[in-house]
């Protein structure tokens, strides 16, 4: 099969994105004790109140939080976060999921949170996750995670925000949101919707979905000249499929992820793409 291959420039316009509102809200936990998780590489199970927040509390900074999107995960603290007291408020009125907690030493809190209704349920507004392992030496001064130390912000690499983007992660200290933005790149052949935003201080992640209409067109994307906004903010990009076309919807439907720097409102989204497509013979082929 003989190709023909000719390369253009796709140019989109992506529109800045509403940051959502942030209700302040108060966490009357004075009338509660806090209940102790020891966690080990084993799962601990949480019973979570539908309702009301509960407060989780950890050793050190929560860095990723996998499989957490029937909860509203947050710090407790949203003027000066600290991403190791963490405020969780089910989206959901009774169901389980398994939420795992990483932490930025690396260590792992697994965890199999059971939502319930019920009136009888015991309300345990705070939990304090523990390490086994410290527990079995004597505690540290000053290491307890409600002394009020300030604690130096967490920073999170641009290679782990990907990390957690192709994963579907929630990432501490990003607001993710979800949307269904067509981006306009004069193609008939090929679409193009922003569909998941991370939005961090110092950098953020843009989830695309790239899609051929067409069975009968072929793309092929070229990270090495992609940019977002002018001049360019991008600083990494990932796509799961580099060429896509083809009979099958699958195969015509890839995501691209780009980590960039924030101050982008109305900046440029530039799409290097090759056009491919079979020559019929004896005729001229007019690529679109």
């Amino acid at each position: 099969m003989n190709l023909c291959i000719r390369k253009f420039t796709l140019t989109a316009y992506c529109i800045s994105i509403l940051i959502p509102l942030i209700l302040a809200s108060s966490l009357t936990a004075t009338e509660s004790l806090a209940r102790d998780v020891v966690y080990g590489k084993a799962k601990e199970t949480v019973l979570i109140p539908f309702g009301v927040e509960t407060l989780f509390r950890f050793p050190i900074e929560v860095k990723t939080i996998t499989e957490a999107s029937r909860f509203e995960i947050r710090p407790a603290n949203q003027e000066e976060p600290d991403y190791s007291v963490l405020v969780v408020k089910p989206r959901m009125i009774e169901g389980s999921a398994d939420v795992t907690f990483l932490l930025s030493d690396g260590s792992m809190v697994k965890t199999f949170l059971i939502v319930s209704n019920k009136p009888n349920l015991k309300r345990d507004s705070i939990y304090d996750f523990k390490p086994r392992d410290e527990l079995l030496s004597s505690n540290l001064a000053g290491g307890d995670a409600t002394s009020g130390a300030k604690r130096d912000p967490m920073v999170i690499s641009e290679l782990d925000l990907l990390r957690a983007m192709v994963r579907g992660d929630q990432v501490a200290g990003f607001d993710v949101s979800n949307h269904s933005l067509g981006i306009p790149i004069g193609s008939q052949n090929l679409s193009a919707t922003l569909v998941k935003v991370y939005r961090g201080k110092d950098i953020n992640g843009y989830i695309y979905r790239l899609k051929v209409e067409s069975q009968k067109h072929y793309f092929e994307v070229d990270l090495k000249s992609l940019s977002l906004g002018n001049p360019n903010l991008a600083v990494l990009s990932q796509i799961d499929r580099k060429s896509i076309g083809g009979e099958k919807e699958e195969v015509r439907t890839t995501y691209l992820r780009v980590i960039a720097k924030p101050g982008i409102t109305a900046g440029k989204v530039i799409l290097p793409v090759a056009i491919r497509q079979e020559l019929q013979p004896k005729s001229e082929m007019e690529i679109k």
